[in-house]
Parts: C-alpha cells; structure tokens; sequence
C-alpha cells in the first residue's frame, strides 16, 4: 500500500510553526482537521457557523477514490465510514455500484448497465457519518455560533489572516481554509462579491427525496429492488434508491432533470407537489410507481440543485476553498463528499510538509494547481450524468445501447484515480517553488 509523504520529524513535537483555520465543520472541514492533527507543528482550529456540528439531507455514497483517501488522512476517519457504512444487502451484488434500468417505452423493465468497482455501493447517512468524525476532534480545537462575514489579509502583520464573526468575535490564524459550504463566505473573499463565479448556479434540476423503512420497501418493491442500489431511467427523469442505516432503511432519491431555467423560489428546499410527480412518471414502470407511492408523505420536499461556477483559482496567498466552498457539484455521480474528502488529503499532505508560516501561499498555490483541473471536471461530468440518467444526452438519448457504454466505462477515472500519486504531484510542485 502507498503512502504519501509527510516527514515532521525535524518539528519539536512542542513546537507549533503555524496555525491553520478551518472554517465549516462539515465531513470535507473536518476530515482536513484529523489530518493536520497528525502535525505537531500545526495548531489548527476550526470554526463553525452553527451551535454545533450538524449536517443536513440523508444519504450519500462514497466511492473507492473516497474511502482510499480516508484511509490516507487517518485510519480513525476510515473508522468512522466504515462503521457507518451500509452496502449493497445482496452477495452477488457486492462489487455492484448500481444497476441502471429503463423504466419507459419499449425498452421498459430492460436493464441497461450495470456498473461496478472494487468495493461496489457503500453509502452512509451523512448525519451519522459525521458523528463519527465528530469523536476524533478535540473539544478544544472546535469553536460554534462562528459565522463568518468578514475576511481580512495583512501581510505585514505576524498572523497575517483575521476572521471576523457575526457574534462579534474575531480570530487570527496563519492560513484560512474556507470548508464552508456552496455558500461560502471564503469564496466570496477569494473572488469578490460581484465575480460571476461566486454565487452558486441553478442546474434545471430538481430533487425529491425520502427516506422509508426497508420492511415497507421490500413489500413494495421486492427484496432485490429495495435492498441493493438501482436507478430507475425515463424520459427528463431517474429514480435512485440504495440502502443506508446497515439495511433498516431505503433512500430514495426521484431527480427531475426538466425543472427549468431558473429556480421560482427563495429557499431551495420547499414543500413538494405529489401530483405533479405522478404526472412526470406516468406510463413508467412498475417499480418507479413503487417508488414515488414509498416517498408520498406530509413532508416530502423538492430540492433545487445548485453547483458551482468553475472559479479561475482555489487560493489567494495564505487563504483557500475546498469541497463545496470550491467545486459543489450535483449528486449525480456521487461525488460531492469524495471530492471535498481529495481536497483535505492534499491539503493535509502539503501543510504537512510545509514548515514555516511564509511557505504557507506557496504549499497553497501547489494545492490549486493540482485540485482545481480534477475537481472542476467533476462538475461538469456530473451534470453530464444527470443528462444521460434522463435520456437527454447529445447523441444518446434513450438509446439503450449507447447509454450502456456510457454508464459502463464514466466513472472509472474518478474512481480508480492513484491519490498517493496526486498528493506526490502537488508535494513536487510545492517543493520546486521553494
């Protein structure tokens, strides 16, 4: 197994080089705080806008490309996933990611592809996986009710970096990471309130989520279909459902891939319409009805999808964006924690090779440069995923053999990239700028 390089031994366990902040608590925040914890010359601190640490939504998949880097960050942080984790309920479906089905016309009930990799669907409620993260933070090292409205760099001054927050406090720090979210206060900093990347952008896509016990799935759908990943495909729309919480439960995810140009709403979560998703599924097979009947509650919520604007850089001198603060994606790859979980083995990796607070922008602008091409190319493919998913793609479209060939082959770059190899390469650039 490799492992990426990250020499401190000529540190003083009792010295602190440098301080680092994280501002965002969340999965991509704190997976780059347990890394840096590794460094005894690095004091890091991280700052969170809520009173405590919190994540919103149900489940997500991590990928092999995400649980390597787990791996490399900290064996605690793999801990926490695997503990967590929930797979694919059927042997024979081990190394099955999902199984994608056409679900209308003639072609309905065919199945079209079925994509696999080394360690096949694992996906974890996103609450719970945080929880487990949470343990391996010190009290001490974590700071709530820290909303942050202003940003400011001096480099005259010996910690150059001053965060001010909306309770009235402020902190300094050496480095600033903004893990903050696609509504990042430290992106806003890094390009400028009116740049056109720093706002977040309507995709025409919308979500409808729900969560069901796997006893009402199973009598529903039937064992295979509840209690192993599939996506169920038609015309502007798919329906995704794997199961979290080691099996007690269905996640079911309905993506409407026709939600127009723009979102008619102030907030991006909003009460849903059931009729108008009968509507949009009418005609479809019988196990996408299955589906839509499951997540007909008093709660059920329509999501807008919003990812990022590719912006031109990820730092300026000491200060840089990750996960969503940098690239938010949509979920149609499942790669919005994996990549947020890239950013911090990176940023871990330099920072730890990175002595003195002065090499700081430099270990930064290494990270930019190998992060922003992979990470901005997942934004992309994933609203390309979206499309081939609704049989919308140029030059697919419902064709079920060349939506096999896509959904076959798609993913292996994001899964099977090397990390130690990408660290490595950010560590060369790092050191040939010294």
């Amino acid at each position: 197994m490799g492992s990426v390089p990250n020499e401190t031994k000529d540190i003083s366990p009792h010295d602190t080089a440098y301080s680092v902040a994280v501002v965002g608590g969340g999965i991509g925040g704190l997976c780059l705080a347990i890394g840096l914890m590794k460094h005894k010359h690095i004091d890091v601190q991280i700052y969170e806008a809520a009173p405590s640490f919190g994540e919103i939504g149900a489940g997500i998949s991590i990928g092999p490309n995400a649980q390597r880097a787990l791996e490399l960050i900290a064996p605690g942080a793999a801990q926490a996933f695997k503990d967590r984790a929930t797979p694919n309920l059927w042997t024979s479906h081990a190394n099955t990611f999902s199984h994608f089905w056409s679900c209308y016309g003639d072609a309905s009930g065919q199945l079209i592809a079925e994509q696999r990799n080394r360690s096949g669907m694992q996906s974890v409620h996103r609450a719970r996986f945080l929880d487990g993260l949470v343990t391996l933070i010190p009290p001490q090292r974590a700071h709530f009710g820290k909303r942050l409205i202003k940003l400011e760099h001096n480099e005259t001054e010996e910690v150059g970096c001053v965060m001010h927050f909306k309770d009235g406090t402020s902190a300094s720090a050496d480095a600033v990471i903004g893990a903050d979210g696609i509504h990042s206060a430290v992106r806003k900093y890094l390009l400028g309130e009116n740049h056109p990347a720093t706002n977040p952008q309507f995709t025409g896509t919308a979500a409808y989520r729900g969560i069901v016990s796997m006893d009402a799935a199973v009598e529903r759908l039937g064992p295979e279909f509840a209690q192993n990943a599939v996506v169920l495909c038609g015309p502007g729309a798919a329906i995704m459902g794997y199961p979290i919480e080691h099996g007690e439960l269905l996640n079911i995810v309905v993506m409407d891939f026709e939600a127009g140009d723009t979102w008619p709403h102030e907030k991006w979560i909003v009460p849903a319409d059931y009729k108008f998703l009968q509507e949009k599924i009418k005609g479809w097979w019988d196990p996408a009805q299955g589906m839509i009947e499951l997540i007909n509650t008093p709660d059920l919520a329509t999501w807008g999808m919003f990812d990022s604007p590719p912006a031109p850089y990820y730092n300026k001198g000491p200060v840089a964006i990750m996960g969503d603060a940098a690239h938010a994606t949509t979920p149609y790859q499942g790669q919005g924690a994996a990549q947020a979980v890239e950013d911090a083995l990176v940023l871990e990796t330099l920072f730890g090779n990175c002595k003195t607070a002065d090499q700081i922008p430099i270990a930064l602008t290494a990270y930019n440069q190998v992060r922003l091409p992979r990470s901005q190319r997942t934004v992309t493919t994933s609203r390309e995923s979206g499309q081939l998913l609704g049989m919308k793609l140029p030059g697919v479209g419902s064709d079920v053999k060349k939506m096999k060939s896509k959904f076959e082959t798609r993913m292996h770059w994001l899964w099977n990239r090397d990390l130690v190899s990408q660290s490595l390469a950010a560590v060369r650039l790092f050191e040939e700028a010294l």
